[in-house]
């Protein structure tokens, strides 16, 4: 009888150590890359009309400053994912006939505080300056467009004055 309890317990203990050496612990290991592409959208609105229709109170030889507050979808938006900061620059262009004395300015919501204009005495400057060291991240910014001009200088027209306005962006580099 302890042959046989002897062999039972040496048979359970082969059937015990053969379960074990079978049972296995599976991992697996993967290695995940996650490529991040470059990512810059600038959007401004598409329009913007400016009237100049009275007379400045404080000088009668000019208009009264005309403006336009772009807010929203009507402001500007925009977006990058770059390790560097950026800048938004703008240049104007007018390609009609009409002599006038216009100037405008393009403030950006957070931007210059007293931006160059964009216009100036009728003429369009180039890579005006509007916001710089803009870091990572997305943007919604209120637009604040400007213009005035002499009686003198700038006649009626129900054409209107029309510029190009193209904004820029580009890498900031502190000064």
């Amino acid at each position: 009888m302890k042959k046989a309890i002897l062999a039972i317990i040496v048979l359970g203990l082969c059937f015990g150590l053969a379960t074990s050496a079978m049972a296995q612990d599976p991992t697996g290991t993967t290695t995940v890359t996650v490529t991040v592409e470059e990512i810059e959208e600038l959007t401004v609105p598409a329009t913007v009309a400016i009237t100049l229709n009275t007379v400045d109170a404080t000088d009668p030889s000019k208009y009264a400053t005309g403006t336009f507050k772009g807010t929203g979808e009507n402001g500007l938006t925009y977006t990058h994912n770059s390790a560097d900061p950026k800048k938004i620059t703008a240049s104007a262009t007018y390609s009609g006939s009409t002599t006038h004395d216009i100037t405008i300015t393009v403030k950006v919501d957070g931007g210059e505080e007293a931006p160059e204009p964009i216009v100036s005495s009728g003429t369009g400057e180039t890579e005006v300056l509007l916001w710089d060291n803009i870091a990572a991240d997305s943007y919604t910014k209120d637009l604040t467009w400007s213009a005035d001009a002499t009686l003198a200088g700038t006649q009626a027209s129900t054409d209107g004055y029309v510029f190009e306005v193209t904004f820029t962006t580009a890498d900031y580099t502190a000064p």
